[in-house]
């Protein structure tokens, strides 16, 4: 008995270390949220292989750059973050991304808005929306509209794309005329239909099937921290 006593708590600690076949134990790895992964996104970010806003969840975007990460550095790239990829990280001699020599700037501006709409708190917008029904959302400076599911979202909206393929196909090549069609920053001024009233808000996506709606007063993924870029297009669209 005392000679089992020994196996028996190896079988118990395995699981909790989460040891691979590589000996490298997973600190993170997809799924995972909290304010350690902004870390990873924040550092991923400035060497250049995480492209969108740190959103504290370890998700599809986050693990591909994980992955790209570690193929620059040497590392077996599954994509998750243990204690040699972490150490690497944010070490001094971690790999770049090489810089571009052509940044694009299509979509840092927005034109001339052409139509705007009431500024009302999100708190108050949040209570009209109905999970699951489709809005309208319109383009405060050109005028054009798309159609998309309102999925929930406490802090602020959570959109996704229509079910019948020719409207998913509409809203994918509207919203890539308006923000382009990778994850990134760029956000613009749009207005939200709701029982006749139009709303001032701001809208981002993730180049391919969500989408974010801000109106004001609406927190971010990040700490939920108020975005200032948000909060200005809202303004710029509103009356």
């Amino acid at each position: 008995m005392k000679r089992l006593i020994p196996f028996l708590l190896i079988l118990l600690l395995l699981p909790v270390f989460g040891v691979r076949a590589d000996g490298e134990g997973e600190l993170m790895v997809q799924g995972d949220e909290g304010e350690e992964v902004v870390r990873i996104q924040t550092r991923l970010f400035d060497l250049g292989y995480y492209t969108y806003k740190p959103t504290g969840s370890f998700r599809t975007v986050t693990k591909s750059a994980v992955v790209s990460y570690q193929v620059a550095a040497g590392l077996m790239s599954d994509g998750s973050v243990g204690r040699e990829t972490l150490s690497t990280l944010f070490s001094k001699g971690a790999p770049r991304v090489p810089f571009r020599a052509e940044i694009p700037l299509r979509f840092t501006a927005q034109g001339m808005i052409v139509q705007r709409g009431s500024v009302i708190p999100w708190s108050v917008v949040r209570e009209q929306l109905v999970p699951g029904e489709s809005y309208s959302i319109r383009n405060a400076a050109t005028g054009e509209d798309v159609t998309l599911v309102f999925d929930g979202g406490d802090n602020h909206a959570e959109l996704s794309l229509p079910a019948p393929y020719t409207e998913q196909r509409t809203a994918v090549n509207m919203l890539t005329s308006w923000l382009g069609d990778t994850n990134s920053f760029y956000k613009c001024a749009v207005l939200l239909e709701r029982n006749g009233q139009w709303i001032a808000a701001s809208l981002q996506w993730n180049g391919t099937d969500r989408a974010c709606l801000y109106c004001s007063g609406s927190l971010s993924h990040v700490q939920n921290l108020p975005d200032v870029e948000h909060e200005a297009n809202i303004k710029k669209a509103g009356y």
